[in-house]
């Protein structure tokens, strides 16, 4: 089981998708609460306002869901890879509204985890 836990941290979700606003439309990487982008990267230590959370959906995604169950296949089995194909690939995705201090809004869609990252970075000052 240790094994699924080190390949799922690699796997995990860091993207943001920003649909629109005063940031660049498009694939944005959350790391280390920074935003990285194509051409910019927006740190939000301190920066992020306020995040409010226009829709919530529960998605299957079909490539994490067949890499779940590859990945369940090579450590455990076919067993394995049943439970991978049918545990993989779910995640929630979080559509929200994110403004920064500096005045910059944008929506983006983003892992529920990151949503719950990026709301507490409106904690700190």
């Amino acid at each position: 089981m240790h094994n699924l836990n080190k390949l799922k941290k690699l796997v995990d979700e860091n993207k943001v998708n920003v649909l629109g606003g005063d940031v660049q439309q498009g694939e944005w990487q959350f790391e280390g609460n920074t935003l990285w982008g194509p051409f910019e990267q927006i740190e939000l230590n301190g920066e992020v306002k306020s995040v409010t959370m226009q829709t919530e959906e529960g998605a299957k995604n079909i490539a994490h869901t067949l890499g779940w169950g590859l990945a369940g296949g090579l450590v455990l089995g076919p067993a394995g890879a049943i439970a991978g194909m049918v545990f993989g690939g779910n995640r929630k995705q979080v559509c929200a509204m994110v403004e920064l201090k500096d005045g910059r809004k944008f929506l983006a869609t983003m892992d529920s985890k990151i949503y719950q990252q990026m709301l507490a970075l409106t904690l700190q000052k």
